[in-house]
């Protein structure tokens, strides 16, 4: 099959022809010509009033569901919530009935990925049954694919266990990543500290937690000289700790849920569980801080944060209900119509695209004539409203269900695979 992408600009900061308006021919999953006023009578036109294309979007943090929870969500809708959402790559967590720890298991998932038109990029459980004692088998891992090792958004207490996983990955220039909180101080994660626990009556979690474990992970990695991701960053003096450690050490980076960026814990008083998400909500002094840690380059990448739950887990009172949201399907949307003003369009796509590829040293792809075809295609100013019943993931635990957002994801394509919204 042969698809005509008409009229987009390009948003790709690397390519000479960012900000120009092209023609794509794509045919037989590679870029067959790019030009203006292209025309090819067996091609599938693609076509809007301002539509932009990027490389495929890259995501690091996916929850899967299967193996172990197909109850929410199976490969099939994991591909479909991601190519609707513009995702050709997932980087996923190792939370699955049993962990992902074994170099069979991470090629099984990478195979899966290819034969559902997603590219899967495993992380490997860092300890074993992501217990937070024993570190697992890295080497035997990496061969099998895994891009780098963590345990999730289940932060690990002892830093003997960070600093000799950070060691031992040095053997092969892989990377930590690493959820850091530490658990002995943050109240359950059930609300940021503040006025707003203080009026719902609710225990907060300060800064602090998250602070203390950041400062305790940069100061590992220095001294193992290794490589370290921070992963879901969400308070202001974090972002000021990993500044001032990125001038003198580039082997330290970090990422930020796109709720984080958007949402305030202001938007808990109605106790709303799909806002009930790690990291927690914080203050509007931090998620400006976030919002600025874009622009200066202290984030490299934004998340979408998708972890789906059935719906035992999520209608339940604020304090009991589980922590989580899907994201996939709604990450660009809602920043380019809650986030455009403070952060631009070209940072945010760099934010999904060449930003999270170079924590792992994953091959960039390019938009040029012979390469393979991985691109998003999107048009910003489209106005739409997510409906429950056009989820494609098969959890809807989602803060945004029934809003009305301006930018949406027209076509995705990932090679022979390819994506077209209604």
């Amino acid at each position: 099959m042969k698809y005509l992408i008409k009229d987009c600009k390009i948003v790709d900061k690397r390519s000479k022809l960012n900000g120009k308006r092209v023609d794509i021919l794509v045919e037989k999953g590679k870029i067959a010509n790019i030009g203006k006023n292209l025309n090819n009578d067996k091609a599938k036109v693609i076509k809007g009033k301002n539509l932009c294309a990027s490389i495929g979007w890259m995501d690091i943090g996916t929850h899967l569901g299967e193996p172990g929870y197909e109850h929410r969500e199976t490969f099939e809708s994991l591909t479909e919530a991601a190519l609707a959402g513009g995702y050709t790559d997932l980087v996923t967590m190792p939370q699955s009935i049993p962990a992902i720890q074994s170099k069979a298991q991470i090629k099984n998932l990478i195979l899966t990925g290819q034969s559902m038109g997603v590219d899967i990029h495993p992380l490997g459980a860092l300890s074993n049954d992501l217990n937070g004692d024993n570190i697992t088998e890295f080497v035997d891992m990496h061969h099998g694919g895994a891009v780098g090792f963590t345990d999730g958004l289940k932060p690990v207490a002892k830093g003997g266990l960070i600093l000799r996983a950070l060691q031992y990955v040095k053997s092969f220039d892989g990377v930590i990543l690493h959820h850091p909180t530490d658990e002995s101080i943050s109240n359950g994660d059930l609300i940021h500290e503040g006025s707003i626990s203080t009026s719902m009556g609710m225990k907060g979690s300060p800064s602090l937690a998250e602070e203390l474990t950041v400062y305790r992970d940069i100061q590992l990695n220095s001294y193992a000289e290794s490589k370290l991701c921070l992963h879901m960053i969400s308070a202001a003096d974090s972002i000021s700790i990993i500044k001032n450690q990125k001038k003198k050490d580039q082997n330290v980076t970090s990422g930020v849920s796109y709720l984080n960026l958007i949402k305030t814990h202001e938007d808990l008083t109605d106790f709303d569980s799909n806002l009930k998400v790690k990291p927690i909500l914080r203050s509007t002094k931090d998620r400006k801080a976030l919002q600025k840690g874009l622009l200066d380059d202290t984030i490299d990448y934004i998340s979408s944060n998708h972890v789906p739950l059935e719906i035992e887990k999520k209608h339940l009172e604020y304090p009991y209900a589980s922590h989580g949201a899907i994201g996939l399907e709604t990450t660009f949307a809602a920043l380019n119509t809650y986030v455009a003003s403070s952060v631009d369009l070209d940072t945010i796509i760099e934010k999904l695209t060449t930003g999270p590829r170079s924590i792992f040293n994953i091959e960039m792809p390019s938009i040029a004539v012979g390469e393979v075809a991985k691109l998003t295609i999107f048009d910003p100013s489209i106005e739409w409203t997510y409906e429950e019943q056009s989820i494609k993931s098969t959890s809807n635990n989602s803060p945004f269900i029934g809003d009305t957002f301006t930018g949406k994801v027209k076509a995705t394509v990932n090679g022979s695979k390819v994506y077209i919204s209604n």
